[in-house]
């Protein structure tokens, strides 16, 4: 890639030490005009790589939320992907990118279809990659087209409405969990491929509430994952209310995920601390409110589950 061709697609890596040679060899068999930005822990190494696509940063601080943030700043193509460092993506990721914002130049956000492996099964991750059907060719399915139910065909991709923001604050979610989260819409930002000047907007907000006082400031490590495809949709919400924001694509699948390995096993990240954002954010939208204390609600439940299994 030459240094004056913008990319079609930015695939934005948070990564952590160890990440296995395996994964950046499949990685870098991604087809076309895209850019990889690696953002490391502090103190980490660059990877010896020579694909000059490849843009690495060292992150001054540890954690999900800053270092996702630092490479989604630096993104430069139109198109903006998150994975993880235990993800396969389907090479030809970019072609199916140009081809869905080319039918649909009006969408936020494209979901892609995943499947999930055990940790270690290297041969079914690099394995070969079944063909999509042209995007021209794919049927939708959803709400607005009145039939729901042709979700699993794999003929059909599904619509993606807005997050219904406008719900009722709902008093009971102090007693119970909350209703409004059900449906077709979507709260998390990663594995989807999102447009970069949206995200970019959304995250300069995030970072501008960040401060507590003067010099000190609050960066959680975890959960940007909620938190921006949230605050995407909330920022945008008045422009969009009602619209589709983008569709699911069908099986067979665009990303494969391998559970992490024995010494980073995974664990239900509770992000209450960091959710307040939306709060502080979006003051006038009921769907927050029942997000968060429904969250709060579940504090001493989720740390009982913690006490009883570390004792177990």
């Amino acid at each position: 890639m030459s240094e004056t061709t913008t990319p079609v697609l930015s695939i934005v890596i948070p990564t952590r030490e160890g990440f296995s040679d395996h994964w950046i060899e499949e990685l870098v068999k991604i087809k076309g005009n895209v850019e990889f930005i690696l953002v490391h822990p502090p103190g980490a190494e660059k990877y010896p790589i020579t694909d000059t696509r490849m843009h690495q940063i060292v992150s001054p601080l540890r954690g999900e939320i800053i270092q996702r943030i630092s490479g989604l700043m630096n993104a430069t193509a139109p198109y903006t992907l998150t994975i993880n460092c235990d993800e396969y993506l389907n090479p030809d990721i970019a072609e199916i990118t140009l081809q869905y914002f080319q039918r649909f130049p009006d969408s936020w956000v494209m979901r892609l279809s995943r499947k999930n492996f055990e940790f270690g099964e290297k041969d079914q991750l690099a394995g070969s990659w079944a063909t999509l059907p042209n995007m021209d060719e794919l049927k939708v399915c959803g709400k607005s087209q009145g039939n729901q139910n042709l979700y699993n065909d794999r003929d059909y991709m599904m619509e993606i409405p807005i997050v219904p923001f406008t719900n009722d604050f709902d008093l009971m979610c102090i007693f119970r969990d909350r209703k409004d989260h059900y449906g077709p819409h979507t709260e998390n930002f990663d594995k989807k491929v999102w447009v970069t000047k949206m995200v970019q907007e959304t995250c300069k907000d995030i970072v501008g509430i960040m401060p507590f006082v003067g010099p000190f400031k609050y960066v959680p490590f975890w959960c940007l994952d909620r938190i921006l495809g949230l605050s995407i949709q909330a920022k945008f919400f008045e422009q969009g209310k009602g619209k589709i924001v983008g569709h699911l694509l069908p099986q067979p699948e665009q990303i494969r995920i391998e559970n992490n390995p024995p010494e980073y096993i995974r664990f239900n990240r509770y992000g209450i601390l960091s959710e307040f954002y939306l709060i502080k954010l979006f003051p006038q939208y009921g769907y927050m409110w029942n997000l968060v204390i429904n969250d709060l609600r579940r504090v001493p439940i989720l740390y009982l589950r913690y006490r009883l299994g570390k004792e177990g």
